[in-house]
C-alpha cells in the first residue's frame, strides 16, 4: 500500500512538473513591472530536458532518483524557478538600463548573433538547416529560438557592460593616490636579487672549448649561442636567458654562486652540469630591493582604478538596482499551488 502511495504522490508532482512544461508557449509565467516573461522563454533558459540528458550520460543512479523520486521532482522544481528568478533579473537590468537611457543598438546585436552563429556553425560543420534539424531532434527549440536565446542573452549583456562604463566612468586615479598606495605596499614591488644572462650548452667539452675559443676570437656571445647550442630554454633567443633571480632554480646552486659573485660582464665556463657543459655570460645585475615606482605606475594605475570601480560598481548595486528591484511589481504564476504568487 505503501508504495502504491508513493508511487501515486511522484506521479502528482510529476504531472505538475509536466503540466507547466507543456502549457502553451506564450502563458505567462512571470510578469516584471508589466513585462511578460513566457514559458517559452523560461523553458528556453531551463532547458530540463537538455539537463537531464546530460545528467544521465554522467550519472545514471542521480538521473534516476530526479526523475523517480518526489525529492528529485522538487528539485528540478526548485531549478527551474531559480532560473525564472535569473531571467526576472535580467529583466529588470534592462528595464533600468532604460531608465538611465542606455541604448542597446540593434544592428550591433545583430552582427553579435551572427558572428555567434557562424562560429558555430563553422565549429561543428553544419549549415543553419543541419543546426535546425539537430535542435529539433534534440528537443531543444529550433533555429528561431536559438537565435532569439542569442540575441537576448547579448542584449543583457550589452546592457549590463554600457551601465558599467556609466556607472564607473568616474573612477579615477591621481598620482598621489598611486605613490601613497606604492610607499604603502612595498612587499608587492620587492625584488630579488637577480642578473641578466646569456648561455650556451653543448654535450661535451671540447664543444664547450671551441665556443669558448669563438667568443675569445670576438665573436658575439649571442651568435655563438645560436650556432652550437642546446639549450632548450634559450637556444631560440641566441642564448638570452633574460633576468634570472637568485634561488628560481633554473640554475644550479654551485653556478648561481658563481654568478653572483662575478661582475657584469664576465664570461663563466665552461661548467660542467648534469645536461652537459655551460658558458654564461653576465649582461647585468641587479640588487635585491624594490621596483622603482616609474616602473610599476602603470599597473598601479590600472588596479586602483579596477578597485575603485568595483566599488562605484557595488554601491549602485546596493543603492540603485536593489532599490528598483524591491518597488518593481513582480508578479510570478509558477510553481505555486494556487497558480499565482505575488513577489
Amino acid at each position: 500500500m505503501r508504495k502504491v502511495f508513493m508511487f501515486g504522490l511522484i506521479l502528482i508532482l510529476s504531472l505538475v512538473a509536466i503540466g507547466q512544461e507543456t502549457q502553451p508557449a506564450t502563458a505567462v509565467v512571470a510578469e516584471v513591472n508589466g513585462v511578460a516573461i513566457t514559458m517559452e522563454e523560461l523553458n528556453r533558459e531551463a532547458n530540463v530536458d537538455r539537463l537531464l540528458s546530460q545528467i544521465q550520460s554522467v550519472d545514471a543512479t542521480f538521473y534516476d532518483v530526479l526523475v523517480n523520486t518526489s525529492e528529485g521532482v522538487n528539485l528540478l522544481l526548485r531549478y527551474k524557478r531559480e532560473v525564472l528568478n535569473n531571467l526576472i533579473d535580467q529583466v529588470l537590468i534592462k528595464q533600468i538600463g532604460e531608465k538611465m537611457g542606455v541604448t542597446v543598438s540593434k544592428d550591433n546585436i545583430e552582427n553579435m548573433v551572427s558572428t555567434e552563429l557562424n562560429k558555430t556553425l563553422t565549429q561543428y560543420g553544419m549549415t543553419e538547416s543541419d543546426l535546425d534539424w539537430y535542435l529539433k531532434q534534440a528537443g531543444l527549440g529550433d533555429i528561431n529560438s536559438f537565435k532569439d536565446r542569442l540575441r537576448w542573452i547579448f542584449t543583457v549583456q550589452q546592457t549590463v557592460s554600457l551601465i558599467q562604463q556609466q556607472v564607473t566612468s568616474s573612477a579615477t586615479v591621481t598620482e598621489e593616490e598611486a605613490r601613497q598606495f606604492y610607499e604603502q605596499n612595498r612587499e608587492y614591488f620587492a625584488v630579488e636579487e637577480a642578473a641578466k644572462l646569456l648561455r650556451i650548452t653543448v654535450d661535451s667539452k671540447e664543444k664547450a672549448d671551441k665556443a669558448l675559443e669563438r667568443i675569445r676570437a670576438g665573436e658575439e656571445f649571442s651568435q655563438v649561442a645560436s650556432d652550437v647550442s642546446t639549450d632548450p630554454l634559450s637556444k631560440g633567443k641566441a642564448g638570452d636567458l633574460g633576468w634570472v633571480e637568485r634561488g628560481s632554480g633554473l640554475i644550479s646552486e654551485e653556478i648561481e654562486e658563481k654568478i653572483f659573485v662575478s661582475p657584469k660582464g664576465a664570461i663563466l665556463g665552461p661548467l660542467q652540469t648534469s645536461v652537459g657543459w655551460e658558458i654564461y655570460r653576465i649582461i647585468d645585475k641587479r640588487p635585491k630591493g624594490y621596483e622603482n615606482f616609474e616602473d610599476v605606475v602603470n599597473d598601479i594605475y590600472q588596479h586602483l582604478i579596477q578597485q575603485k570601480a568595483q566599488q562605484l560598481w557595488q554601491a549602485w548595486i546596493n543603492e540603485q538596482f536593489i532599490p528598483f528591484k524591491n518597488s518593481s511589481v513582480i508578479n510570478i504564476y509558477l510553481l505555486s499551488e494556487g497558480g499565482q504568487e505575488d513577489q
